[in-house]
């Protein structure tokens, strides 16, 4: 804060001062941001990194499968090293960030300033860092205690992230809609309808399920709004979904015929979850939200 607010600093840098964080690097640290990156890594993780020989095997293997953990759930392959204290930050990113951090010790603040960092849209770039062989002082590794905490706090914050994403809205919508699928299957069907217009209308009632129920829920950034809106957009959800209805239709009846009525629930599921999942949430994306741009669809849009 003293440097933002008093100094009026241009950058922040982070690094410890008993030189295992080498200074003759920063040079480095400033290229990357005049390339434009927010937050640069000093990362021992990636090619041209390497962390000391003499660290005993459980430091080796809680940083080096801590931080292989960390970005297994994160899913993010270009951030090779999430828990390093040397940093170069641009001011802006600090302040995004500084509000959101609640853990100010040990590598749980390292990894939740990284994540937010990245949801604010900074760009992140990496230097190699040879992390130096101490010679004055005792080490700073944390206790179980604080391992625990971090692994804790890196979980519970994917989980969070997972229960929150559009993909788990879309599964979720997906799951009433073969609800409503299969309950109104088996209504039309004991009505006496033959089997291929049981399935199209009980589709058609999927559809209109799932179109209510991710307007106001999965895509509800990009919520369609007004009647006119509304019913403009239902019949070109519906023309998107005349794929959905044709694979129903179509594998649908083949599935019941192949295997047989009583397991018509499996052939849903196997249909729904393989074929039309898939399809729907490409559709969605692509043409009735739009959250998904084509290269060359954005070549084709006009400037503005």
């Amino acid at each position: 804060n003293y440097a933002l607010e008093d100094l009026k600093a241009d950058l922040i840098f982070e690094f410890d001062a008993d030189f295992q964080h080498d200074p003759e690097l920063i040079p480095q640290f400033l290229e990357k941001i005049d390339q434009g990156a927010d937050l640069v890594l000093g990362s021992r993780y990636m090619r041209g990194g390497s962390i000391p020989r003499y660290w005993g095997l459980m430091r080796k293997v809680l940083s080096v499968g801590g931080n292989f953990y960390i970005r297994l759930l994160m899913l993010d392959r270009q951030i090779h090293d999430w828990t390093t204290g040397y940093r170069a930050i641009r001011p802006w990113v600090f302040e995004k960030v500084r509000g959101k951090i609640t853990e100010l010790k040990t590598y749980t603040f390292q990894i939740s300033f990284l994540y937010f960092a990245k949801k604010a849209g900074a760009k992140i770039a990496e230097v190699p860092l040879n992390f130096a062989e101490r010679k004055w002082g005792e080490s700073k590794m944390p206790g179980m205690s604080s391992t625990l905490k971090t692994f804790t706090f890196v979980t519970k914050t994917r989980i969070f992230d997972f229960l929150h994403s559009r993909f788990f809205k879309f599964g979720t919508v997906g799951f009433t809609g073969f609800l409503v699928n299969f309950l109104f299957l088996r209504l039309f069907r004991s009505l006496g309808l033959k089997e291929f217009w049981a399935w199209l209308f009980s589709t058609e009632a999927a559809i209109i399920n799932n179109y209510i129920l991710n307007n106001l829920w999965t895509f509800k950034e990009k919520k369609i709004g007004g009647v006119k809106k509304t019913i403009s957009k239902f019949f070109q959800f519906n023309l998107t979904s005349v794929g959905a209805l044709t694979i129903q239709s179509v594998f649908g009846p083949l599935g019941v015929k192949l295997v047989g009525v009583k397991y018509d629930a499996a052939v849903l599921a196997f249909v729904v979850v393989c074929l039309v999942l898939p399809y729907n949430y490409l559709m969605y994306n692509l043409v009735i939200w739009k959250t998904w741009k084509l290269p060359w669809r954005k070549k084709l849009e006009p400037h503005k």
